[in-house]
């Protein structure tokens, strides 16, 4: 089937979303507001639009405030809608509790068992203790539960998403798997509307669970895409924890550094150029004075208030700019941008060379669209200067630090750049990113985590001590015990404190026999570009970069040809997904992709 076709198909579950969403409104009699977690409502305006809310009774539409409750109006119902968590659902049952203690006192409360003024709609899922909860809380048979699962959202051609960020912290950090049936849900709603692949593969228990759970549903409906053409032949479902290298690499493509500068959602960037995800992340002490940067922002780009946020959708069908750049080295597609826009600005010099009725042409006719483009553009500059004023400085030194790290060389330099960079930069998780890399690739001793930890708490305070807990519950970094020690190594990187010592004196060439497990395995899986064959690495040119900001790297960075997906990491490692379907598209039979895959244990094969 054409591309064309698959996407208008796959545009489908928007419409799947909205008969979801009204068999819940509908059920509920009455005027209504609706009061929406902050995070939902990006996600939730893909679905539908606020017109379309209030034709389906909705009054007014309010975000939930975790310290204020809204006043209920005298027969208006409240309906909420929040994320499947435990913390924010109890949030709304205290200001449902306060708003219905006011109306007891002052005797606006009418009771009446067969009505619900009070209405949670979770997303993705309504776990059978939030009922427990309400019973403890005396307002069960008071407050209504709907689950709604809008299965994916669609934000760009051939793209999908769920949208459920909290399902990482769930499953890893709680071992909580409450949320996983909502994903053998929406993958069913997919094979309903685009057929059931032949070839499904699983690596990970967590995954082998959700397909299980997907078969346990039962056979599609018959009049399903099953029993026609498939839209796709395979399906790769794999565990986050079986390539943690991935989201700890920084990015070198556009697309990438963007989100690593600025917050998104459900794909629409914040451009907000006066905070960010770095700034957010540094110490105060490293950010400009107040005064320089009042003064740098005083022109065009200066914050305003009561102005709407600027932002920028990562759409390829709604935004052209990004559609060209967004896969291409930073350094071209920041040189392509700023060469855009002195096109643009020769453009409308053109007009005063103009006669009048080319003039009155050219205004009614093309105008707008460069209008249009115009506007874009400058967001995408200003996007593009900012990444260079957050990670020029660093940029550089992180990559390099980061292939050092993964060919597990000069393990001595790299601890101590990681703590210089904790000391010189002072972000909350760069370091940490790098910490985490380490140890997944090479591991880490007990006097090395001792070490940071402490630096990292008398820097940033003890309140982030827990995040080394939770990381080391994920398997990023060693346990640490009650008492505050360590308590060494996962199964994953077995090397003692010994080990480790000798191993960081012995010759490069010695250690390339004495590979940790990641090692091991990425050198199988060809997943290290230095370590893939000729076969791997035809029509890729390598490219070369000595400047250490973002803003000069070399322009011949861009390769020509994007057949190794290793380009989105500067050329030092291929993703796993990647690989596998690479594998898999290049295999001549199921013979030949098995044997590619022997060398991997738990790997899962059906179909």
């Amino acid at each position: 089937m054409q591309s064309s076709t698959l996407d208008k198909k796959l545009q489908g579950f928007q419409l799947i979303a909205q008969e979801k969403l009204q068999a819940i409104l509908c059920s509920i009699p009455g005027k209504k507001d609706l009061i929406i977690e902050p995070n939902l409502i990006k996600p939730l305006e893909h679905i539908c639009a606020a017109s379309w809310l209030k034709l389906k009774g909705i009054q007014r539409i309010f975000k939930l405030d975790a310290s204020n409750a809204i006043t209920r109006s005298p027969d208006q119902v409240q309906l909420y809608m929040i994320r499947s968590e435990l913390a924010t659902f109890g949030r709304v049952m205290e200001q449902i509790k306060l708003i219905r203690n006011t109306e007891t006192s002052i005797g606006a409360w009418s009771e009446d068992a067969t009505f619900k003024y009070y209405h949670v709609i979770c997303v993705p899922s309504c776990f059978a203790y939030f009922m427990q909860m309400l019973e403890h809380e005396g307002l069960y048979g008071i407050v209504g539960l709907h689950r709604y699962n809008w299965d994916f959202i669609h934000l760009d051609e051939g793209v999908l998403s769920m949208e459920v960020p909290n399902v990482f912290s769930s499953v890893y950090t709680r071992a909580d798997c409450c949320l996983l049936p909502s994903i053998s849900q929406s993958l069913r709603v997919l094979h309903i509307l685009c057929g059931r692949p032949d070839f499904i593969l699983t690596y990970g228990v967590h995954s082998e669970n959700i397909l299980k759970m997907l078969n346990n549903l039962g056979p599609l409906p018959k009049n399903s895409s099953e029993q026609k053409d498939i839209d796709f032949a395979a399906m790769l479902i794999i565990d986050r924890d079986k390539d943690y290298a991935s989201p700890l690499l920084t990015p070198a493509i556009y697309a990438g550094l963007l989100t690593e500068v600025f917050s998104t959602n459900a794909g629409i960037l914040e451009l907000d150029l006066s905070k960010n995800k770095i700034k957010q992340q540094k110490l105060s002490i490293f950010l400009i004075p107040p005064k320089r940067e009042k003064e740098k922002t005083t022109g065009s780009n200066a914050p305003s208030k009561n102005v709407k946020p600027t932002t920028i959708r990562l759409s390829g069908a709604h935004d052209e700019i990004y559609a060209e750049n967004r896969y291409k080295h930073f350094s071209a597609a920041s040189s392509q941008i700023r060469q855009q826009a002195k096109s643009i600005s020769m453009e409308l010099h053109k007009l005063n060379n103009m006669k009048l009725e080319e003039m009155h042409d050219y205004v009614n006719r093309k105008l707008p669209k460069v209008t249009e483009l115009k506007t874009k553009l400058l967001r995408h500059l200003n996007a593009s200067e900012k990444v260079i004023e957050m990670l020029g400085n660093n940029y550089r030194r992180v990559q390099s630090l980061e292939e050092d790290i993964l060919n597990n060389v000069s393990r001595k330099k790299i601890i101590g750049d990681i703590d210089e960079l904790l000391t010189t930069d002072g972000q909350k998780y760069n370091t940490l990113r790098l910490l985490c890399l380490l140890h997944v690739c090479a591991g880490i001793t007990t006097d090395e985590l001792t070490q940071f930890v402490r630096n990292y708490c008398n820097y940033f305070g003890l309140k982030y001590l827990p995040i080394f807990q939770n990381l080391a519950q994920v398997g990023l970094l060693p346990a640490i015990t009650e008492e505050g020690g360590l308590a060494g190594f996962t199964s994953s990187t077995p090397l003692n404190k010994t080990a480790t010592k000798l191993l960081s004196n012995i010759p490069l060439n010695i250690q390339k026999f004495q590979q940790t497990p990641f090692q091991a395995n990425a050198n199988r899986l060809k997943l290290m570009v230095s370590t893939a064959g000729a076969d791997e690495m035809d029509n890729i040119s390598v490219a070369s970069a000595s400047s250490s900001s973002v803003s000069t790297t070399a322009s011949n960075a861009t390769v020509n040809s994007l057949t190794c997906p290793s380009y989105v990491f500067n050329r030092v490692y291929i993703p796993l997904i990647a690989q596998l379907s690479a594998f898999l598209l290049k295999s001549t039979s199921m013979e030949d992709f098995t044997s590619k895959l022997s060398m991997i244990d738990n790997i899962q094969i059906n179909g």
